[in-house]
């Protein structure tokens, strides 16, 4: 699976950490398309610091 969740698919699907059909902390049946919480939360601090970002660039510039 490529970094943002989507293209290619996983090159060794029972990889170490793996248990067959279950995902690595036992849960049955995990959705593989599905995003991890941690990678949903990575990406709403990222697309936070952007708007914060983007928002002081317009601010600045109405302000000057």
């Amino acid at each position: 699976m490529s970094m943002f969740g989507f293209g290619k698919k996983d090159e060794f699907p029972d990889g170490p950490g793996k248990k067959g059909e279950e995902g690595a902390e036992g849960d049955p049946e995990k959705d593989p398309r599905k995003p991890s919480t941690a990678r949903i939360v990575i990406w709403v601090i990222v697309g936070g610091v952007g708007l914060y970002l983007i928002g002081s660039g317009i601010i600045g510039i109405l302000t000057n």
